[in-house]
């Protein structure tokens, strides 16, 4: 391998690595270091060969540029498929699971029985949709030097999470809101009727009617939400 070929290589590397490090699926805790290794290599093996020529000077002194736009990708994508996991979260705590909650290691913290399978769902879609691809045309795209601008994208991704998780989740929260205030208004007019032990399984079955009579507009947006994660890779270098 050539010098030039050299540092287009360990340019494209730091690319892959710090989109590795931070992309959907590939970027979880529970993903092994081993495959991130392999991913970042391989790709970066490619993409070498069809970089643009450049001085290797220049090249080494963008590899800190390089690693900062491919991790700023990968958590772009990221924020976005994070909306229907924190509305799977809201979703299991106001219906009453989060007695159901552990450790999830994907997440880094506490994760209810609602949100590991919307989260899995997810990256299902994402992969179905070509996220993976989309991932590796992401990382092959060159530097542009504007490209850091980005970063106030992310940054309103991220502040945005919230907002479209409750958008996400409220067909059951509503639900949840509605049966709550019913006990309460049962238990105010009869103060005798234990109405805890008629709350939790009201809340769930209520809501479970509801996330199944809604089911085909959860999944369209959990479809969506991947799409848009795929579209936000795909032109990540036009955008």
């Amino acid at each position: 391998m050539t010098e030039a070929g050299s540092a287009a290589f360990v340019a494209a590397l730091g690319r892959a690595g710090g989109f590795a490090f931070t992309a959907p699926l590939l970027g979880d805790a529970t993903t092994p270091r081993r495959v991130r290794l392999v991913f970042t290599v391989g790709v970066a093996a490619v993409v070498a060969t069809s970089a643009p020529a450049q001085s290797p000077a220049i090249a080494l002194a963008l590899v800190p540029l390089e690693v900062a736009a491919g991790a700023l990708a990968g958590l772009s994508a990221r924020f976005i498929l994070d909306r229907v996991a924190a509305g799977g979260q809201l979703v299991g705590l106001h219906l009453g699971l989060g007695f159901a909650a552990d450790y999830d290691l994907r997440a880094g913290e506490s994760a209810s029985a609602a949100r590991r399978l919307i989260t899995a769902l997810a990256g299902l879609a994402f992969l179905a949709a070509g996220g993976f691809e989309a991932g590796v045309r992401c990382v092959a795209t060159p530097l542009a030097a504007t490209e850091l601008g980005h970063l106030h994208g992310a940054l309103v991704l991220g502040t945005s999470v919230m907002t479209h998780a409750l958008a996400f989740a409220a067909p059951a929260l509503l639900a949840a809101t509605v049966i709550n205030v019913g006990v309460a208004v049962v238990n105010r007019a009869a103060p005798a009727l234990n109405v805890f032990s008629v709350s939790l399984p009201g809340v769930l079955i209520g809501g479970g009617l509801v996330l199944l009579l809604s089911a085909p507009t959860f999944s369209a947006g959990i479809d969506g939400t991947a799409r848009q994660a795929v579209e936000l890779l795909t032109g990540w270098g036009t955008r």
